[in-house]
């Protein structure tokens, strides 16, 4: 009986030792970090830029920022035209005034352009809120747009002046056991889902910390951070996504950017693990990188690429790489913007 109670610890032991070995890999604790590829840079002073939207229009980006380690502090939204040699200026809006923003898309149509922001009330609450882009510019609240049946919002891509897609990065609460079960098993408890202007829905399920999200005519894509997927789908009249293919990567992805010719760029963590340290301390780096997707719009293959790394010196924790006019405005969760020179 000993013998056997002896076999059946070791057993377990094997199982937990081998899950420790593969989440310490996969969050890229041994991975090598070389610099590159982030050249004549300029460094812009934020409390945080997790989230960039470009107006291509206009050759402008909004910034999401917002110090996540103080959220007693409400976050702002700044504007900044990248290359002009100015900072990024604050937008002045009205709305909620508890405002916590992360993710953001813009809808433009023949009536106006309009700003969607996720927002976190509170640490456990998300919402959608949506805001007209006026004239200076500034942001008039339209409305807040409460899914109660996602547990935490992260990301969202707007299809209509009305509709969006949102990533659902967690299938638990935020602040409890279950999410530490769910990030650190690396469970695909997490998904897209999809608001019609009147109902939601989960339109993707089973994936691991669903990120970044973006839209490029039919086509959507939603990054897994734990997951280190990206993923293309081909969206339907009603909503529904299906998938097309998928790329792995050799770093948790973050927000996804698309360029003019229809690539996608996208900020990446290279070290989980050195995240989770920046997060509780400013002075302990986490490695950045910028990776690149070419897409073939007509079977929605994906050909990722490396473009640029930092060992954190110079960034740490990207969040997002927004090219525009030559230039590349990198965001993090954090800190500090970057803008600098485009990798080829």
């Amino acid at each position: 009986m000993k013998r056997k109670v002896l076999l059946g610890v070791g057993v377990v032991a094997l199982i937990i030792g081998g899950w420790l070995i593969s989440t310490v890999v996969a969050a890229g604790a041994f991975r090598s970090i070389t610099p590159h590829g982030l050249t004549e840079c300029r460094r812009l002073e934020l409390g945080g830029s997790e989230d960039v939207v470009l107006d291509r229009e206009r050759g402008r980006v909004f910034i999401s920022s917002q110090d996540f380690r103080h959220r007693e502090a409400s976050g702002d939204v700044f504007l900044y035209e990248p290359g002009g040699g100015g900072a990024p200026t604050k937008v002045p809006r009205d709305g909620p005034p508890s405002f916590h923003p992360h993710g953001m898309g813009l809808f433009e149509d023949e009536r106006g352009a309009r700003l969607f922001v996720v927002n976190h009330p509170t640490p456990l609450e998300s919402q959608v809120e949506i805001f007209e882009v006026r004239e200076g510019p500034s942001l008039h609240h339209l409305e807040s747009v409460a899914l109660p049946a996602f547990a935490s919002l992260n990301e969202v891509a707007p299809v209509g002046p009305r509709q969006f897609y949102v990533t659902v990065d967690a299938g638990t609460k935020a602040e409890s056991f279950g999410r530490v079960l769910e990030t650190f098993l690396r469970l695909p408890l997490a998904g897209v889902g999809y608001f019609d202007g009147t109902t939601s829905r989960f339109v993707v399920t089973g994936l691991r910390y669903a990120n970044g999200l973006a839209t490029d005519g039919d086509l959507v894509f939603v990054s897994e951070t734990t997951g280190r997927a990206l993923h293309a789908y081909r969206r339907a009249a009603d909503g529904t996504l299906t998938r097309l293919s998928t790329a792995t990567a050799d770093a948790g992805l973050d927000n996804i950017s698309v360029d003019g010719s229809g690539e996608l760029w996208i900020g990446a963590h290279p070290n989980m693990l050195a995240f989770l340290s920046h997060a509780k301390d400013p002075s302990a780096h986490s490695p950045s990188a910028v990776l690149r997707a070419k897409v073939d719009k007509t079977t929605g293959a994906l050909t990722l690429s490396e473009m640029a790394v930092d060992d954190g010196s110079l960034l740490s924790g990207s969040s997002v790489a927004q090219p525009i006019g030559g230039r590349l405005l990198l965001g993090t969760v954090f800190e500090h913007a970057l803008d600098c020179a485009l990798p080829r």
